[in-house]
């Protein structure tokens, strides 16, 4: 009985590093080049083309993880993240940045606090679009911080 419990905690243990230990190695192996991707993917990919090359693998992953549920995405889903790649690539390194920097303090905000930011956002740049479609927020808040 003590043997088999053994095993049964050896084989749990592997499980469970197993587990923890693919989703890291996955992430970890390079990223193919632009050339290497199916024309679908650079298509879905179109807007970043250009700074492929200079991306770290753990964003390529993530982009082409995107580009393979993109066909299952609603055609609003899909024209709201061609319009977001487009508007993240429009931006200069320093805007960028910022725009982690500032989703990095409201998503450590309460759930409320990060409401009113965003409603206050929303006054402050309203949607263009009309009030039936989701709301586009791009990540181009020129060189605002969010407040605390």
């Amino acid at each position: 009985m003590g043997q088999q419990r053994f095993r049964i905690v050896v084989l749990l243990c592997g499980l469970m590093w197993s587990l923890f230990a693919w989703p890291a190695t996955k992430l970890d192996a390079p990223a193919p080049a632009w050339h290497a991707l199916t024309p679908a993917q650079q298509s879905i990919l179109a807007p970043v083309s250009d700074n492929w090359a200079s991306m770290s693998n753990l964003q390529r992953h993530r982009l082409l993880a995107i580009a393979a549920k993109y066909p299952q995405l609603k055609p609003e889903e899909q024209e709201r993240f061609q319009k977001r790649l487009t508007a993240w690539t429009s931006l200069t390194q320093e805007q960028r940045e910022l725009a982690r920097q500032n989703y990095k303090k409201l998503k450590q905000l309460p759930p409320q606090k990060q409401q009113a930011v965003k409603q206050k956002l929303l006054e402050k740049h309203p949607p263009m679009e009309s009030l039936n479609k989701p709301v586009v927020t791009q990540p181009a808040m020129s060189n605002q911080q969010v407040e605390e």
